[in-house]
């Protein structure tokens, strides 16, 4: 409706501009007058014919090339325009509407099939993109007609990835403390220990006699056989270092499959996932669609993610990717500590002398700790080059 009155009003405005020039020329006469009249006439009469341009009959395509695009880098986009009608146009206008950028301008192109490519530089995550904007206008902006197609176009940027070293974990394998590869089985005949009762459980695991001295609900823990497997653990609590953790993921997760160990994925947000083991080729562009695709909007706390997830009990190590060190964590982590070996990297800006504490007791217990200041994952590019 808006744009109706617009078209109405531009068109009253030129009939009554015309018969303003018409009049002063009659009766005015002379050179100046119908000079004036007839230098107006062929833009007036340009400007009536943007009006009545079936625009809308135009066919526009939209292609991006196939390939992996990081976080930072550029991403060519080409959209190719049929016009309906072969006529000048004084300008015509290209915009990406989702992202308001990649205005193209073309002036006075007789030619029906355009062309333009431009580039776009979008956040990490899948992209929809959706509509194309098309404007044509007169030389004097009288005028414009509007039109916007949908041209649906999926695009994947992926997260930055740096090389990254693993001095404790090659040191695990060289002295042999990593187990043979077999699969994960409990021997339900004989107890090892117990540990309190969490939500899961079989009533069958209860250790009934631990749970009447300590008045309270004891389970029976069995011995788990592990295997070669590392699981990378990404908290998706909301943060505001999230992508620089998300880059250090990717990182961990490359350099293990660059050394030959299987590795795995567990994204603790607001939707629990898990990408298991592997070693094969496939497994990293696995990862980096699941860390396309994450994001810092998880709700629940990350030990009690680590307490109720079962998938991984099997593996050789863990290694955890938070911002926020917590005394529940470290509880946690001290438990899983004793019977593998866990990598405790702690992104953030602050670390305090409480946190060293903290992280000392850990190291005391087995773990592996490294506070890690997120600007170092800022100022490095996707393939470990210095920005």
């Amino acid at each position: 409706m808006k744009r109706n009155w617009r078209r109405w009003f531009a068109f009253t405005g030129l009939l009554l501009l015309a018969a303003v020039l018409f009049s002063y020329a009659m009766f005015q006469g002379g050179f100046v007058s119908w000079f004036l009249f007839y230098s107006f006439l062929p833009f007036g009469l340009y400007a009536l014919l943007i009006m009545i341009y079936p625009l809308r009959r135009a066919t526009v395509s939209r292609t991006v090339p196939v390939g992996h695009y990081h976080v930072g880098e550029s991403i060519p986009v080409t959209v190719r325009i049929d016009l309906p009608w072969p006529i000048p146009l004084a300008a015509l206008s290209v915009v990406e509407e989702e992202q308001k950028c990649g205005r193209a301008m073309f002036a006075l192109s007789f030619r029906r099939r355009l062309s333009f490519t431009w580039s776009l530089r979008l956040p990490r995550g899948r992209h929809q993109l959706e509509t194309v904007c098309l404007e044509v206008g007169d030389p004097f902006g009288w005028v414009s007609k509007t039109a916007s197609f949908h041209v649906p176009c999926t695009v994947i940027v992926y997260p930055r990835y740096i090389e990254w070293p693993f001095e404790s974990i090659r040191e695990w394998f060289a002295h042999g403390k990593a187990a043979r590869p077999i699969p994960l089985h409990r021997d339900m005949a004989v107890a090892a220990g117990v540990r309190e009762y969490v939500p899961g459980d079989k009533m069958s695991w209860v250790h009934w006699k631990a749970s009447a001295r300590r008045q309270e609900l004891m389970t029976k823990e069995f011995d788990e056989q592990r295997n070669n497997d590392w699981i990378v653990v990404l908290d998706g609590a909301p943060s505001p270092v999230f992508e620089e953790l998300v880059t250090l993921a990717a990182s961990v997760s490359k350099g293990l499959l660059d050394d030959g160990v299987p590795v795995g994925l567990l994204f603790a947000g607001k939707k629990r996932s898990f990408l298991a083991p592997r070693s094969h080729d496939k497994q990293w562009p696995s990862i980096l669609l699941q860390l396309a695709e994450v994001n810092g909007e998880g709700k629940e706390p990350l030990p009690r993610t680590l307490a109720e997830e079962t998938n991984w009990r099997a593996a050789a190590g863990c290694i955890i990717l938070t911002s926020a060190l917590s005394i529940p964590l470290l509880q946690q982590l001290r438990t899983i500590a004793s019977k593998r070996q866990v990598v405790l990297y702690v992104v953030s800006r602050e670390w305090s002398h409480k946190q060293q504490s903290w992280a000392d007791g850990l190291r005391r217990s087995g773990g592996d700790v490294l506070h890690i200041d997120p600007q170092m994952l800022q100022t490095i590019r996707q393939g470990g080059e210095n920005g």
